[in-house]
């Protein structure tokens, strides 16, 4: 496991300071996938979306639709929440307070990623992605899906 950046001492995530995830930000990145946030593989290997859902995705989606371009995955918050000294892949309520404080606390690390790939396509995956890219807070993800914006 990757231990956690200083920075990351504030918090709400901190928990013991292990399982911090960065982004995987190839040269030239055409495409940033944006996720909520890691599960276990891929805090305990130090990937993002390397999971069973991120494997699938990578493979399925990427690796057939997107072979030659290069891509970029990130996570809105780096590590997993941690409950009573046990970790999980469960977020506090969208829009909440600590929900909020974790995305802040993380804001710096995907502001970095973005600025690595200025003109790439970015792709939040889910409404906790969606919603700390575009402030945009929908009903259902539904109500979002295929939207283009731009900035």
């Amino acid at each position: 496991m990757v231990s956690k950046p200083d920075a990351c001492l504030d918090c709400p995530f901190y928990g013991d300071g292990a399982g911090f995830v960065p982004d995987e930000v190839p040269v030239g990145a055409r495409i940033v996938f944006i996720a909520q946030n890691p599960g276990e593989s891929e805090e305990q290997q130090g990937r993002p979306l390397i999971g069973v859902t991120g494997q699938m995705f990578r493979g399925r989606f990427v690796g057939k639709h997107l072979p030659e371009v290069p891509v970029a995955y990130a996570n809105i918050i780096k590590c997993r929440w941690q409950q009573s000294g046990r970790r999980s892949n469960n977020l506090p309520p969208l829009g909440s307070t600590l929900w909020r404080s974790a995305v802040t606390q993380c804001s710096g690390y995907l502001k970095a990623t973005l600025e690595a790939c200025p003109d790439a396509i970015v792709v939040p995956m889910g409404e906790h992605a969606a919603l700390a890219v575009t402030g945009l807070k929908a009903k259902a993800m539904l109500h979002l899906r295929g939207t283009m914006l731009s900035d």
